[in-house]
């Protein structure tokens, strides 16, 4: 993990802020015209690209609306994938797209289910609705989206339709320059993270219509509804189900030997982007620009060094140890092992002495673990003893078993729990505790040991130094090792709530998931999404999204990614160092960005809107700053 105690004062003060310091005065700076002396009445252009996920027909016709205008366009395309269209910069326009087939395909690599008897779905005869087999479902796709000038690329998922209709602008969710489907300024890596997600938020859709797991007290209804019931009512149980099902298609595709083999180079900021733009609160709606030619992104950088140099004065070193201390937590080992300990230790208790084995009410005892066990008024299990070095408390009600051999045992409850080593404790208090083996259980056969699970409930993780008290959500699978033998994995963790220490109480999420699930590593190989809120002086509303892509690297600074949400506007920082040379690309709302490059005390560079330059980065009188067409010239800092 990258030293992220040092990455805001590093990248942006002590970065920038070092290499000023002349005594000569700052050159003048002009009152800018309008469009800072570009032609303001030009309207750059723009081209659009898209891409919709391959569970639809990708050919059909493609309609676009300029939002302001009501100026309509329709293409019929063969693959929409392979299109581009050239249209104008600045502009809101929606996007709707009309497969030339309403057929949908399974999304899921394991399949999706049963077939019905004589089933025209079941194109293979195998009584089971494979990979890519038709489905019964329903995908709509749609997006609003502002184009920038140059490139753009856009994505279509359920996720993207839901925002659609309103128009809304979801940058301030995931932290992003664009909505979470709208590439402006874009490398492989980040095409990949769109795709990924575009893939998840449809076959989260997809998987939620058909509902395979079947469980008694599923309400399956509109996605649409469920939106509503969350963004304008704050009644999140509905979508609390499309957020899952989103994860589990990055189980998936982690376990998938092909796909992992990308996947695992983006996932942790892939967890970030995904999840975070699911955590539905106020949006603004999507605006024409009044001209595309101004220097937001340049006051919104200043006031970022602003805030840091508040910062500095009085709190540098109470920021710094905050933290540095939300780092320790997160790399500590005993930590990450804790929530893989109580999650394995309820799987193999409740395979071990189960209704399936028709195990009868008494004591049992599986490797370390001693159990109670009765049935009376409901399947009921205490469990005392140690789990992989921790010592294990469980009691766990679980009322509704499933036997079936061809959907898989199946069992449903709640209970407390908690781990204990040394000064790491996590207690749970979990409402919801699904265990989805992947057939029946059978002492012979022990394939059927193996299949996924979740928790779901309220924690309170401590360590010698700090408490968190947080609501989480756990994926734990167990799967079959080429050693033939059945391993656990933590597939997907998210923990969300207050980090409590002797210098802080502050909001932190935590999104971690395994990366590497075919090495069957005895050591926890995790990557780190985390979104921090920070309450700065001279900057209440602050965010921090940090994507870690290896926890053991804790002195490389040769490169950093970070989003950052001050004033209500969002900034992406890539952070490029070699030796004494320097290289910050500033990402800002609407397609603009800022390309610095330092060595020594000279800058160079260029301020951008989408692929058209605006202004020159250079050093006047030893100050950094901007140069416009128009003569004005705004320093950096």
């Amino acid at each position: 993990m990258q030293k992220i105690n040092k990455i805001l004062p590093l990248l942006l003060a002590g970065t920038l802020t070092a290499c000023g310091g002349s005594s000569d005065p700052a050159p003048t700076v002009n009152d800018a015209e309008p469009g800072l002396g570009h032609d303001v009445t030009q309207v750059p252009s723009a081209s659009a690209a898209f891409y919709v996920p391959k569970f639809a027909d990708t050919s059909g016709t493609l309609t676009v609306t300029q939002v302001s205008s009501r100026e309509t366009q329709q293409f019929t395309v063969n693959d929409l994938n392979q299109m581009t269209i050239a249209l104008d910069a600045g502009r809101v326009y929606q996007f709707e797209f009309s497969p030339s087939s309403e057929q949908v395909f399974c999304p899921r690599k394991l399949g999706c289910g049963r077939a019905l008897r004589d089933d025209p779905n079941d194109l293979n005869g195998n009584d089971e609705i494979d990979f890519g087999e038709p489905v019964s479902a329903n995908v709509s796709y749609s997006l609003a989206a502002k184009l920038i000038a140059g490139q753009n690329q856009l994505y279509f998922s359920s996720y993207a339709t839901l925002l659609s209709e309103s128009q809304s602008d979801s940058t301030v969710l995931s932290l992003t320059n664009t909505p979470v489907y709208h590439l402006s300024h874009s490398r492989i890596n980040q095409s990949l993270q769109a795709e990924y997600a575009a893939r998840a938020f449809t076959y989260a859709d997809i998987m939620r219509q058909l509902n395979i797991e079947v469980r008694q007290d599923d309400q399956i209804s509109p996605l649409a509804d469920a939106f509503e019931l969350a963004y304008k009512h704050s009644d999140n149980t509905l979508w609390q189900s499309y957020i899952d099902e989103v994860n589990q298609y990055f189980i998936e595709t982690l376990l998938d030997e092909k796909d992992s083999i990308l996947f695992a180079n983006v996932v942790e900021q892939v967890l970030l982007n995904a999840n975070e733009a699911l955590q539905l609160q106020d949006m603004v709606t999507l605006a024409d620009s009044e001209t595309v030619f101004n220097n937001d992104l340049l006051d919104h950088f200043r006031d970022s060094l602003g805030v840091v140099r508040l910062q500095e004065e009085k709190y540098s070193d109470e920021l710094d140890i905050k933290l540095r201390e939300i780092e320790n937590l997160a790399t500590d080992e005993a930590v990450q092992e804790s929530f893989l300990a109580l999650s394995e230790a309820i799987y193999n208790v409740v395979d071990a002495v189960s209704p399936a084995r028709n195990s009868e009410p008494g004591n049992y005892q599986v490797n370390d673990l001693d159990i109670v066990y009765t049935i009376d008024p409901s399947f009921n299990w205490r469990v005392t003893g140690f789990n992989r070095g921790f010592e294990v408390s469980i009691d766990v009600t679980m009322p509704e078993w499933r036997k079936s051999p061809t959907l898989g045992d199946r069992i449903a409850g709640s209970g407390v729990a908690s781990v204990r080593k040394g000064d790491v404790s996590l207690e749970a208090d979990l409402d919801d505790i699904f265990l989805l083996f992947d057939g029946s259980i059978d002492d012979e056969n022990l394939k059927t040991a193996t299949g996924t699970s979740r928790f779901a409930g309220k924690i309170t993780l401590q360590t010698s130094a700090s408490t968190t008290k947080a609501d989480m959500r756990l994926r734990l699978n167990r799967v079959m090792s080429p050693r033939n033998s059945v391993e656990s994995i933590l597939a997907n963790l998210r923990v969300r709530g207050d980090f409590e220490t002797a210098n802080q109480i502050t909001p932190v999420t935590l999104y971690a998931a395994e990366r590497s699930p075919f090495e069957f590593d005895t050591s926890l190989d995790l990557a780190f999404g985390l979104h921090v809120d920070f309450d700065l002086k001279g900057g209440p509303d602050f965010q921090l999204q940090l994507a870690v892509d290896d926890p053991s690297n804790v002195t490389n600074l040769n490169s950093a990614e970070i989003s950052y949400l001050l004033g209500g506007r969002v900034m992406q920082l890539d952070v490029r160092r070699s030796g004494d040379n320097n290289n910050i690309v500033a990402q800002g709302k609407d397609g603009y960005w800022l390309d610095i490059k330092q060595k020594g005390r000279n800058f160079t560079g260029g301020y951008y809107y989408g692929d058209q330059q605006i202004g020159d980065v250079k050093t006047v009188r030893g100050i950094p700053g901007v140069l416009f067409p128009d003569g004005s010239f705004e320093s950096l800092f």
